[in-house]
């Protein structure tokens, strides 16, 4: 069955809903799409979508935990069928129950993912962000006898409200007890300890490399830290459609204010970007695989300390940027000791300059890459 090959429109919410948690309600809040010709603001529709399969709930006790890590736009399969492996703990085992999770969009995944693999059921919950209180506590409800939940993607200014809330601890809690949470382009964007939140860009602009790369501390950019508590993506922040909208300049600034902020630990921060059409699949031990769906796909694997200038209205000069390059599918990447298959080769960012990247194409290792295996 094909993947659903479409992204899904974002909204622009002028206001972050940090009132979820109180069930106040804001369906008059103002809102913009970034649809070209859209006037009206969306109306406010929480709707849990019937289940795709069975309607008894799985009494399997996962076999994870685990992690997708998706880039975004074309959806990976091999990603999908790994996370019903990793559940069953089985090569044919039945997956369990799958909670897909999204703030705009529809249920297109719920047949999309049961066609691909052999889950008890798949279920979509849409929650915009004006969603209740006890909307939020509903789908917390339904999350918590799920063995996966994949994000969606979107806006992640829509999910970070989630932090501290009963659906937030009810998805780190999927992880806990060993299933698999997952999600692509807004919804990988809020797995690691830290998060480009989008909430102050969504009252001005999308942040771009060359917006990040000019002035690091520029008001658009915000962070949100610690929404969930992932081992392997501790000290983390993650970065999607890496390659195609050129985001490494933006996720080397994030970096390099994440490090002056002395909030990573060690005075070190690490960053992954994945590219569309790509997948990290990442199982209890922080192993991680390399999966595509099709040609093209990566993800780099980024190291970075203090920068030699990350200063408020000035261009960044990154320090050196250790990198690590996966290109193959099934290329495998230790997290927790940082080696494994891959290329190894520095990067630097430097505004004041053109080009800004050295090499000049940093996605790609140059001739004098070194090998990343693990001693």
């Amino acid at each position: 069955m094909p993947s659903p090959r479409i992204r899904e429109p974002i909204f622009l919410y002028h206001t972050l809903v940090a009132l979820l948690a109180t069930g106040v309600l804001c369906a008059a809040m103002p809102t913009a799409v970034r649809a070209a010709g859209a006037t009206a603001a969306p109306a406010c529709k929480p709707i849990i979508y019937p289940r795709v399969g069975a309607a008894a709930d799985s009494t399997l006790r996962p076999h994870g935990p685990g992690l997708v890590l998706m880039g975004g736009s074309t959806d990976v399969d091999a990603a999908f069928r790994w996370m019903r492996r990793t559940i069953a703990g089985l090569p044919d085992g039945n997956g369990g129950d799958v909670v897909v999770l999204r703030a705009s969009g529809d249920n297109d995944y719920d047949s999309y993912i049961a066609g691909l693999a052999r889950f008890n059921s798949v279920r979509t919950v849409l929650l915009p962000p004006c969603s209740s209180a006890s909307d939020i506590a509903r789908a917390a409800a339904i999350v918590d006898r799920a063995e996966g939940v994949f994000i969606g993607g979107g806006d992640q200014a829509n999910y970070v409200p989630w932090k501290g809330t009963p659906l937030g601890k009810a998805v780190q809690r999927v992880y806990d007890r060993g299933g698999v949470v997952g999600g692509t382009s807004a919804g990988l964007a809020v797995l690691g300890q830290f998060a480009f939140d989008a909430v102050a860009g969504d009252r001005t602009h999308d942040v771009h490399t060359p917006d990040a790369v000019a002035d690091p501390y520029e008001p658009a950019i915000s962070f949100t830290e610690g929404l969930f508590d992932f081992p392997p993506l501790r000290d983390t922040i993650t970065d999607t459609h890496f390659a195609a909208r050129d985001r490494l300049g933006r996720l080397a600034a994030f970096m390099a204010v994440l490090v002056a902020a002395h909030r990573a630990e060690g005075g070190r921060i690490r960053g992954i970007g994945v590219q569309e059409r790509s997948a990290l699949v990442v199982d209890a031990a922080g192993m991680a695989t390399l999966l595509l769906q099709g040609s093209g796909g990566r993800a780099l694997l980024l190291t970075g300390g203090s920068a030699r200038q990350v200063v408020k209205g000035k261009p960044l000069a990154s320090g050196p940027i250790d990198a690590v390059l996966l290109d193959r599918a099934g290329q495998r990447f230790d997290l927790s000791r940082w080696c494994g298959d891959g290329k190894r080769y520095q990067i630097t960012v430097d505004g004041r300059r053109k080009p800004m990247y050295v090499p000049a194409d940093p996605y790609f290792a140059p001739r004098a890459a070194t090998s990343a295996r693990c001693p």
